[in-house]
């Protein structure tokens, strides 16, 4: 077993993947990267879209580490220095989501031209098998086409993480899709590709929105990131319940696919309720719902010249019920002033930028902490709840495909505005 080299020998590189918006990127990135013996550590800033690594130059180098993350089919590139005051933001382009949308529009006035009510043509109609569209020969190439545009950036990502023996998002969404079109339900089939790429820019939207909070703080020489700050513990739980929760609904809806049908013989009505909980096997919104919070709540405090590194501390502060530093420091809360100097500040947990705040800052940390993770909690309810109602729906028949889509995506929207609400700061009374 070799040991791993002192660190003198070992190389940081600094790494920023624009298009890694959501956990199961960062989990795609992360397979990549640690099938390299010479990846001696790893961590990632989702906010910031980055990955830090430390790597032996003994046995691998920078550009075969970018060559891995790139093989995922997402792009790489080299990371700003930290304390740059511009930033390049690399937008999500709303071309593909745009055509998918047109095209299934253009399916459906097809399909309403020949269907006897534009009710049916939308929403469809009960046939043998109590579910379903029949559509106009003419709408399936609109339909089949929307459904390739809004996957086309998944595909690359939904292969790789096979190649990685991974079901994650991509994976799920795009075996959905090809599902539904595989029994005839193209409109479904196009809804979920178009849907899924409104969930995929909503989730950069909103990281986007975070980034620019935090940029225009580190611009006034206030913050500066580090990707290697702890997590918050209930973050660490919620990447532990998505590694079980993911493969668990999969399974589950391989049984609904299987097991009724065995009794009843209607195989495509089972086989479509399986393919919403694989839908709903995605943890997106239940993921995304912790960093978004975080962020929001450390740029307000940084504004306010309470710069706090990273959810941990965070967490730990809301656990404390005094403002004193001696208090924060007893609940394992390092906190450091300017006037402590530089070395005290770097190995600070929490630093009051503004040594004139005292008491009145740490009493601001207190409350926003605790309001931050009051806001987490609410969001990990929103994302359970949304998932187990359809789950439930999906099994009694009452939950079409395109709904499960737009409840994900909803819940996603729902729990990053609720988490954004933390860029305004609420001072306590």
């Amino acid at each position: 077993m070799s040991s791993v080299p002192p660190p003198s020998a070992l190389l940081d590189v600094r790494l920023r993947v624009p298009a890694m918006d959501c956990a199961d990127e960062v989990a795609l990135v992360r397979r990549a990267v640690e099938t390299d013996p010479g990846v001696v550590h790893v961590g990632f800033d989702l906010v910031d879209s980055r990955v830090d690594l430390t790597i032996d130059p003994q046995q691998t180098t920078e550009a075969r580490v970018r060559e891995a993350i790139a093989r995922t089919g997402l792009a790489v590139e080299t990371a700003p220095a930290a304390d740059a005051e511009v930033v390049r933001r690399d937008r999500t382009p709303s071309t593909d989501l745009v055509a998918s949308g047109l095209l299934i529009a253009a399916g459906w006035l097809v399909d309403g031209a020949a269907a006897d009510t534009w009710r049916e043509a939308i929403l469809g109609h009960v046939g043998e098998d109590a579910f379903g569209h029949a559509h106009a020969t003419l709408a399936i190439p609109f339909y089949g086409l929307a459904t390739v545009i809004g996957l086309w950036r998944m595909w690359p990502r939904a292969l790789a993480a096979l190649r990685h023996l991974r079901l994650d998002m991509h994976v799920l969404v795009c075996l959905s899709a090809a599902g539904a079109a595989a029994i005839g339900q193209w409109a479904e089939a196009a809804a979920v590709a178009a849907l899924f790429a409104l969930a995929h820019r909503l989730e950069a939207w909103s990281l986007e929105r975070a980034r620019d909070a935090l940029a225009s703080v580190a611009g006034r020489g206030l913050l500066s990131a580090d990707g290697r700050q702890p997590a918050a513990p209930v973050e660490r739980w919620i990447e532990r319940f998505a590694t079980v929760y993911t493969p668990a609904v999969t399974i589950a809806a391989l049984v609904v696919a299987i097991v009724p049908a065995l009794i009843d013989g209607l195989w495509a009505q089972w086989f479509y309720r399986a393919l919403v909980f694989l839908v709903l096997a995605c943890p997106c919104a239940l993921v995304i719902s912790t960093p978004v919070t975080v962020v929001a709540a450390v740029t307000s405090l940084a504004r306010q010249g309470v710069v706090v590194k990273g959810g941990g501390p965070l967490e730990l502060v809301a656990s404390t019920h005094h403002t004193s530093r001696e208090a924060l420091s007893r609940a394992g809360v390092r906190v450091a002033a300017r006037g402590d100097g530089a070395a005290a500040m770097a190995a600070a947990d929490v630093v009051l930028v503004d040594d004139a705040a005292g008491d009145a800052g740490l009493r601001l940390l207190v409350h926003q902490a605790r309001h931050a993770v009051a806001v987490i909690r609410q969001n990990v309810g929103i994302a359970l709840v949304t998932k187990l109602a359809f789950l439930v729906s999906a099994l009694l028949g009452s939950a079409p495909l395109w709904m499960a889509v737009l409840a994900d995506t909803g819940a996603t929207v729902a729990v990053t505005l609720n988490g954004l609400r933390l860029l305004r700061v609420r001072r306590p009374s």
